[in-house]
């Protein structure tokens, strides 16, 4: 028998080694001790022995579960994923492996389907990760902070300051080879490194080449966190870490914390469902179950009391106590939905399409909507260029669809809501007693005078900025206004023939005074209301949601009438993807023809295009088309809610 265990387990071992997963040694150790107990188990209840072994999970009804959980390396190393397998296998028949990976290979085996259960805390890929419609029922459980700590003299002063300007400081410091300067990275991919890499491009710097390869200041380790703060502690450097890992060495290392607090350093620890290409749906469950377990309160509880014997201290704040500052997470609602439906939308339909998703999971418990917003450039070239397969899309320039995705990725769409382009601004905004709809551009022009407009290249609110500025210039005969207002510093230019003025913004140059093109379009409002600028060029149901003053341009540059459009069409922007040229600003929708859910992407359809959803928008300040208009192949579950054109 024991020859028959050995080859078992080097059975076993041979199938793990040959999967192509970097797996730590305490996960080899799970790999091998999981076939060996299995295989006992077995060999006892098949009459091995006259007395029977006891299952080492708890014995409950149903059948026995074995869930396999992929984290990464940073959140495995602070022991609370083992902490959380023991408590679950203590009440549940299943039996739990953990596979540690740096964030990369963790999301990668997911989608692989080598994974149930995602515990990770890695925001942006997590993203990407429901993007693609990979995982449903993300809840947050707990969050800490990560460190930078550094020689107790701190020769760079950052001390207490924020990560961004400590970082700065660093490297100018590292730059001009000051004695005592040195960084050491990770630079192995793993959630920490993630984290740094995301302060420095807060700062503007190009990582690849203002970082990694800016001097000898800075030293990619190439190795895990303990390991890391050992050789910054060698060589007497700054370095950043989570706060586990520098309190379990804290004895032998001459470092200290120096910057804990600050935005860019939170880790928000997530957990969600696997969702794979070809799912089973008794898994889905029990992954659901286990999400459940974590949310519940006194899961919350012993999340938020881990450490305290070890360290002294609790090393996650639990949800429970209240979400960190600025940030909106999901805690409390149960894991129920057994698929996803990914919607592309654009962003400014934000607050009503935040209310529409609440709604249609209220209805479908069985749907987690994945509701995903982006500029509506962003959104075509996903589908096309990305391959992405969002069950539904909503832009807030139908023509894109029109344009880009039929007949090859959509066979239909229909318009749905109106707008305008208006300019925004607040009580603090310089000349805010003074301008108006006949002389805003000659305020805007003023060289003190600050505003800004969303990426034209990617979103229509941005070239339709521009488009209604350059419309301004015709209809008041000025051809100065664009130019005053847009600069050629901007790397924008407009070429006038035929009656038709073309915007070029395909090599635009940033710039820090103005006009501000705010790379995302979410960072247009809170510029505006922290100061930053004093304008902002915006959709009215924008300047609506947000309860702002604003600008209500003459109809013949606001992009708001159909009647108009003979005017609107004598400016056009040629963007990197394409020409787009002035019409009434009008929202569409669509199911596209890869859609992985159409079924129920079409369900969300009725319900945007319906009663309710009309009611939303109404309320958050769109107008919406009552029917709305298709075009194209509109399938027949809508024909009661659209009008074919």
């Amino acid at each position: 028998m024991v020859v028959f265990l050995l080859g078992m387990k080097m059975f076993f071992t041979f199938l793990v080694t040959s999967s192509n997963m970097a797996l730590t040694p305490r996960t080899q150790l799970a790999f091998g001790a999981i076939p060996i107990l299995v295989v006992i188990v077995l060999l006892f209840s098949a009459g091995c022995t006259s007395s029977p072994v006891k299952p080492t999970t708890a014995t409950v009804n149903g059948e026995r579960q074995n869930l396999t959980i992929v984290t990464t390396t940073s959140l495995y190393d602070t022991g609370l994923p083992e902490m959380i397998q023991k408590n679950y296998e203590k009440t549940n028949n299943a039996q739990i492996l953990i596979i540690p990976q740096d964030t990369l290979h963790a999301f990668t085996l997911a989608k692989q389907g080598k994974a149930d259960i995602l515990l990770v805390n890695s925001h942006s890929q997590e993203l990407l990760f429901l993007e693609g419609g990979n995982g449903i029922n993300r809840r947050t459980i707990a969050y800490n902070y990560y460190q930078i700590v550094g020689p107790a003299n701190d020769p760079a002063h950052i001390r207490n300051l924020t990560p961004e300007i400590a970082f700065r400081k660093i490297r100018a410091l590292g730059m001009n080879n000051t004695p005592g300067i040195v960084f050491v990275s990770r630079g192995d991919g793993a959630a920490t490194h993630e984290t740094e890499q995301k302060i420095w491009v807060n700062n503007q710097y190009n990582y690849p080449i203002d970082i990694q390869k800016s001097g000898n200041w800075y030293i990619e380790a190439k190795k895990g966190m303990e390991d890391t703060l050992l050789m910054a502690n060698e060589k007497g450097a700054y370095t950043l870490t989570d706060e586990r890992t520098y309190l379990a060495n804290q004895g032998r290392l001459q470092l200290t914390p120096l910057v804990t607090r600050g935005p860019s350093l939170l880790n928000i620890v997530s957990v969600m469902t696997v969702y794979p290409a070809n799912p089973d749906l008794q898994k889905i469950k029990a992954a659901n179950n286990f999400v459940n377990f974590l949310i519940a309160p006194e899961t919350m509880t012993a999340i938020g009391n881990y450490g305290r014997d070890t360290y002294g201290r609790s090393l996650f704040t639990p949800m429970s106590t209240g979400a960190p500052k600025g940030v909106t997470a999901d805690f409390t609602t149960p894991a129920t939905a057994i698929r996803p439906l990914v919607v592309f939308y654009a962003g400014s339909l934000f607050k009503p399409f935040n209310t529409l998703q609440k709604m249609y999971m209220t209805t479908h418990p069985d749907v987690d909507v994945i509701a995903i917003p982006q500029a509506s450039g962003n959104i075509i070239d996903h589908v096309n260029k990305q391959n992405m397969k969002p069950s539904v899309i909503v832009v807030s320039d139908s023509d894109l669809i029109r344009k880009y995705l039929i007949p090859g990725n959509a066979s239909w769409y229909a318009n749905f809501a109106k707008n305008s382009v208006v300019i925004c601004y607040t009580d603090k905004s310089r000349y805010a007693m003074e301008i108006n709809r006949t002389n805003w551009y000659s305020v805007l022009a003023r060289p003190e005078v600050s505003y800004a407009i969303s990426n034209p290249d990617d979103d229509p609110t941005g070239y339709r900025s521009l488009m209604s500025i350059a419309l301004a210039e015709r209809d008041s005969n000025n051809p100065e206004i664009f130019e005053s207002l847009i600069g050629s510093e901007t790397g924008i230019t407009a070429q006038h023939s035929n009656g038709i003025t073309t915007i070029d913004v395909t090599k635009i140059v940033p710039v820090t005074k103005k006009p501000v093109i705010a790379v995302n379009r979410s960072d247009l409002i809170p510029r505006l209301k922290s100061g930053t600028v004093d304008y902002a060029f915006e959709y009215w149901s924008i300047a609506r949601q947000n309860n702002l003053s604003f600008i209500d341009l003459p109809t013949k540059i606001d992009l708001s009438l159909a009647s108009q459009n003979d005017v609107y069409r004598t400016v056009q922007v040629k963007r990197t993807s394409g020409t787009e040229v002035g019409t009434q600003i009008v929202y569409g929708i669509t199911v596209p023809a890869m859609a992985t859910q159409p079924g129920d992407g079409i369900a969300f359809v009725q319900l945007v295009l319906g009663n309710p959803g009309q009611t939303v928008l109404l309320d958050d300040g769109q107008t919406p088309i009552v029917p709305a208009e298709g075009y194209g192949t509109v399938p027949t579950e809508l024909a009661n809610l659209v009008v074919k054109k």
